[in-house]
Order: structure tokens, then C-alpha cells, then sequence
């Protein structure tokens, strides 16, 4: 739980919790001060951000998430008497600022249900929507419904995944789930877009097993990361790269004309003797 993106606050977000789960949830003995999520407000379409803000009395603190209607009839949300246009720039001015005894520095995010990989490509229609390649690896969030599944990809990324163009994984890929949390994993989700989408059940052959490490993998596509991010790889489609190691996020760690950096599973195809 190192830091959050603000433009990602749905992977933070949960619908169904109460204002008495969320403080339970944040107020257990060993989460880190400035831990928060965000859930819905009893006041229909607003919201509210928890936070755990002090150690001493495990103190835990919500926030009201109004909606901020401007004279010229502008959308934007307000928190107390501060406005902003949007939630990501709310989040934003709150890493840098207190809001009681805390600024936000880590976002509780939500526990895997399964392990998944992608069996199509989904290219996605919404906005609520998780596009993932063929091969993907993605953690299962929640199943809103049988035909729609809420999801997270190895860059952090959440939103809604037809079920029917995933594979839930066992052994190996299924085992990397985060413990911390899991209780929570009956918590509701939103529906948004349960009904829009429709296919016939399908399966793969295709996914690439995890092998033996070090191995040879090809690049499926470019990868550009965060100029800020000496942790990750830039790599090239078509470029061929040595895996090292598998970590527990999704990602691989692995090296390019001397340099070391992780990159996600879905830019990776593991070279084969029928190659």
C-alpha cells in the first residue's frame, strides 16, 4: 500500500461499505497513519473518505464529499468549505496538506478474490470499464454479477471485466493474493454496466504457463513507464528480454542491454522450444 494515484480512486473505492466497517477496517492495530479509502456517503450520489489520521486511540476520522454545483452550472466536490473540480484534484491537494492530524499517503486498496487471465482481448465500451489484452493477468476485486466482474491489472488500474473473457487460474498464479484484508471480500460493489455485454462462454489453451526462471521472453508491446520510475523497464515491441524473477504484483523483474526493471505479465511472451 505505497501511495496512491488520485485518477485511480476507483481501485479505492467501495460502494457497500459502512461508515462502521470502513472505521473498524482502518482503525486495526498496525495500519500505517494516512491509510484511507473512499466510500459512499449516506446522502445519495455523494461520498465519504475515511482515514486512519493518529495512532493513539487507533483515531479514525470521515469526511463528507459533497457535490458542488457552480452559478454557471459546472460540476465539481467539495470537502467542509473547499472546493475543487473533481475528486482526483481533491485527493491531490490532501497528500501535501493535513486534513485533522493527516495527510493521505496510502490508499487501503482491495483484497483479491482470485487470479484471473484474460482468454480475449476486451477493449472495454465505458468508462467504468478494465480493457486487458489476451494473456493478461489480472486480480478479481469482487463478482458484481455472473456476466460482470470488477478487476485490477499489474498497473493498478480497476474497473469491470466480463466474466466470460477471463479464466480464473489455479496453482502457481493463483497463489499470489494479498492476505491483508481478505475478510472484506464479500463487501458490495457497484453494477454499473451489469447488462451491457453479452457472449458466449469461452476458454483458452493459448495462456502462457509460468516457466522455469531466468527464461526469454518477447516484448508484445511498447512500454513506456513514469520518467519518475527507476523501477520499470522501457521496452520495445519485438525486443527480447531475459525474466529473472516473478514478483507478487503482477509484474516480472526482468533485464535489457544491462539494465534491470520490472514490466507488467501482459508485455511478456515467454519464448518457447516450439518458437
Amino acid at each position: 500500500m505505497n501511495g496512491f494515484d488520485p485518477f485511480e480512486w476507483r481501485s479505492f473505492y467501495f460502494p457497500g461499505m459502512s461508515r462502521e466497517d470502513a472505521h473498524k477496517l482502518l482503525g486495526e492495530t498496525g495500519v500505517s497513519i494516512g491509510t484511507f479509502l473512499m466510500r459512499d456517503s449516506s446522502r445519495p450520489g455523494e461520498y465519504s473518505l475515511t482515514v486512519r489520521e493518529a495512532d493513539e486511540g487507533n483515531t479514525v476520522c470521515h469526511y463528507l464529499i459533497e457535490r458542488d454545483v457552480k452559478e454557471d452550472g459546472t460540476n465539481g466536490v467539495k470537502i467542509a468549505n473547499q472546493s475543487f473540480p473533481d475528486i482526483p484534484a481533491l485527493l491531490n491537494h490532501f497528500k501535501m496538506r493535513v486534513l485533522t492530524e493527516a495527510s493521505l499517503l496510502s490508499a487501503y486498496k482491495k483484497p483479491i478474490m482470485e487470479v484471473a487471465v484474460g482468454t480475449f482481448k476486451f477493449t472495454g465500451e465505458r468508462e467504468t470499464d478494465l480493457p486487458f489484452e489476451q494473456g493478461e493477468r489480472l486480480e478479481i476485486l469482487s463478482k458484481t454479477n455472473n456476466d460482470w466482474w470488477e478487476a485490477r491489472n499489474a498497473l493498478g488500474t480497476s474497473g469491470l471485466v466480463p466474466a466470460n473473457y477471463v479464466q480464473v487460474q489455479t496453482g502457481e498464479f493463483a497463489n499470489d493474493r494479498t492476505s491483508k484484508g481478505a475478510s472484506q471480500s464479500s463487501i458490495g460493489s457497484s453494477g454499473n454496466g451489469a447488462e451491457r455485454f453479452s457472449s458466449t462462454s469461452t476458454n483458452s489453451d493459448n495462456v502462457d504457463p509460468h516457466p522455469r526462471l531466468p527464461a526469454v521472453a518477447k516484448v508484445t508491446f511498447d512500454r513506456v513507464p513514469n520518467a519518475y520510475d527507476p523501477t520499470q523497464l522501457r521496452v520495445k515491441k519485438g525486443q527480447t528480454v531475459r525474466v529473472t524473477q516473478k514478483l507478487t504484483n503482477g509484474m516480472y523483474k526482468a533485464e535489457l542491454d544491462g539494465q534491470t526493471g520490472s514490466v507488467p505479465f501482459t508485455y511478456l511472451r515467454f519464448i518457447t522450444a516450439h518458437d
